[in-house]
């Protein structure tokens, strides 16, 4: 069950995590970045209030209905964790996640969403993290 929030209702607008594709790495590097501004100083407080507790994730995605042969939720999760995470790897390099989610272990449940979006509006994703009790 839910316990105390640790993160509460981040939301990047415009763009969603990618696994593959040309423009994959710099698309989550732009996620990693829009989260970090948006922790701003309190990244620290996020991390330590993260670590070494069992976790609860809730993700929702608001995606273009045109692009979901693409985006499958566990695809689309699983990026986010390893922006979340010690290291965003790709192929050819080793990037640096936001080290808020340091043992995937420690998650206990994860709930994803997926909402269909007209094609005028911009992809967006939000999430939670709450600890596990």
């Amino acid at each position: 069950m839910k316990g105390d929030v640790l993160l509460q209702n981040i939301k990047v607008i415009g763009l969603v995590p990618m696994f593959t594709g040309k423009k994959a790495k710099d698309i989550n590097l732009l996620i990693r970045e829009a989260i970090l501004t948006k922790l701003g100083k309190n990244i620290d407080n996020v991390q330590k209030r993260c670590a070494g507790k069992p976790l609860s994730l809730t993700v929702s995605f608001l995606l273009h209905a045109t692009t979901l042969n693409k985006k499958d939720l566990d695809t689309l999760s699983d990026n986010l964790i390893k922006i979340l995470g010690d290291e965003l790897s790709t192929k050819k390099e080793s990037l640096k996640g936001l080290e808020i989610i340091k043992d995937t272990t420690l998650i206990r449940r994860i709930i994803l969403e997926k909402i269909l979006i007209k094609k005028d509006l911009k992809e967006e994703f939000s999430f939670s993290i709450y600890e596990w009790d």
